[in-house]
């Protein structure tokens, strides 16, 4: 099975996608009624990075494979499935803004991790493709491994460049 059948089997159950989503927002916004500053304690603490991860996650991953159709693969955005593409990214950021408005985003355990490891891979696949755009004729003459190959190194070493930076 290649990460296209993943994509295709995805697509293909867009009504599981909208209900993951319609759960999501249903428990955002019952927060958003029952949840201020002064109760945020840890069994709430606790839903809310649950609805984090979980509204994230899929959010930022499908942006990078809108990223890397638009740029890499040339595909046109119009013809992408809308359920497998875009809806995981305007959930994420209209459950971000419900979140936003009941507790701070700091105050959520992992929520700085998690946007500095997508902004890590974010850097990564924009100057693996300037690597790609620049030296197209030396290394990648058809093989996408040494172009993956490329972005795993490259992560690496950002990531201990970024540990070595932050300390």
């Amino acid at each position: 099975m290649t990460v296209q059948d993943i994509i295709d089997l995805i697509a293909n159950n867009s009504s599981a996608i909208l209900n993951y989503y319609i759960i999501l927002g249903v428990i955002s916004l019952v927060g958003l009624l029952i949840v201020n500053e002064d109760n945020f304690k840890n069994p709430i603490r606790y839903v809310y990075t649950f609805l984090i991860y979980a509204a994230v996650i899929p959010g930022l991953l499908s942006l990078m494979l809108i990223v890397y159709n638009l740029f890499f693969l040339k595909v046109n955005l119009l013809s992408l499935p809308v359920m497998t593409y875009y809806l995981p990214v305007a959930a994420m950021l209209v459950l971000l803004m419900i979140i936003k408005k009941t507790v701070t985003l700091k105050r959520i355990p992992g929520f700085d991790r998690l946007s500095g490891l997508f902004l890590l891979i974010f850097v990564t696949l924009i100057i693996t493709y300037f690597v790609q755009k620049i030296f197209i004729g030396v290394f990648f003459i058809g093989s996408v491994t040494y172009l993956i190959g490329l972005f795993v190194v490259l992560l690496i070493v950002l990531k201990i460049g970024w540990k070595r930076l932050v300390k």
